[in-house]
């Protein structure tokens, strides 16, 4: 390897297709990869996060996958301590790390676009649950006092996003719109960024088949195991796509597993709207196609590994 090599970071939306060039790039360089996907940091939901099977984590190492249960935090702040003290334990081992997933919030905390942000706090989250459960919208009420454009942007519902902008503005004195502008600019130049972008229709078809195979490979047994688990529909398993479907399924308001399959497509394609929009932020991104080729060329010759 070159001195002081830029890391390698692999990105794009769900279903464009990064596992298969990895496994390619794995026969080609000596390569581990740091995960930056935030639901395959949950133990237990393996089918419906589309996390590298066993056989593909035996041909190429993964790390921060399978972090905490279900009901538990993975911050993003989290994610950049435990990736930085990866990108130095892989590289000592004369390998290459490689930053790889669609959770574009991981990516740009590690690039150094977002300031730092206050850590949770339990006891600030209880508190703020606590008067919720009380008199129903004050979450929303206080927000829109101390950050109202953020307010409009979270929606009335989404007390989980609210809880945290809440949290963080206690503990700041700052509107939580004012984070996430600043960073450090001399970390981004550490990386070399691929995205990769495939055309809208294959994009679509690539989602329903899918969700297709994860019906197949048995993702309803899934949900009912981490039911029967404990993790019910608190936890992750009600804000993943995949899961939040087939609950709805056991529930009875999805009737057939065809209904999984479209409501799955539907959903997923929304999210990917949305994930186009924060990888947009990602400075200096080079989108292309997937051709493990042109990849291989950016990353590696570019990037001088």
């Amino acid at each position: 390897m070159a001195d002081n090599p830029l890391t390698p970071v692999l990105t794009g939306c769900t279903a464009s297709g990064k596992t298969r060039i990895l496994l390619e790039l794995s026969n080609r360089h000596s390569i581990e990869i740091i995960n930056a996907d935030s639901r395959q940091v949950y133990r237990g939901m393996d089918i419906g996060t589309a996390k590298p099977s066993l056989e593909e984590q035996s041909q190429l190492t993964h790390h921060l996958l399978d972090q905490i249960d279900p009901d538990e935090v993975f911050s993003a702040g989290k994610f950049v301590d435990r990736a930085k003290e990866l990108i130095i334990q892989i590289e000592n081992r004369g390998s290459v790390p490689v930053i790889a997933g669609g959770t574009a919030l991981y990516i740009l905390a590690l690039t150094g676009s977002l300031d730092e942000m206050p850590p949770r706090c339990d006891g600030i989250r209880e508190g703020l649950k606590l008067m919720e459960n009380e008199r129903p919208g004050i979450l929303n009420e206080i927000l829109h006092r101390v950050d109202p454009g953020l307010a409009d942007k979270i929606g009335e519902t989404d007390k989980r996003r609210q809880e945290r902008a809440l949290e963080i503005y206690f503990q700041s004195g700052k509107p939580p719109s004012t984070f996430r502008k600043g960073g450090d600019p001399s970390e981004r130049k550490k990386y070399l960024i691929a995205g990769i972008s495939i055309p809208r229709d294959e994009h679509r078809r690539r989602i329903r088949m899918r969700a297709m195979k994860m019906l197949d490979a048995g993702l309803i047994d899934e949900v009912e195991t981490l039911l029967s688990a404990g993790w019910g529909r608190n936890s992750a398993l009600s804000r993943t796509i995949g899961y939040s479907e087939v609950l709805a399924f056991l529930d009875g308001s999805i009737s057939t597993e065809d209904e999984i399959v479209e409501a799955i497509s539907i959903n997923t394609w929304r999210l990917i709207r949305r994930q186009k929009n924060m990888l947009k932020r990602i400075e200096g991104i080079n989108w292309m196609e997937d051709d493990p080729d042109l990849i291989d060329e950016f990353l590696f010759a570019e990037g001088g590994l």
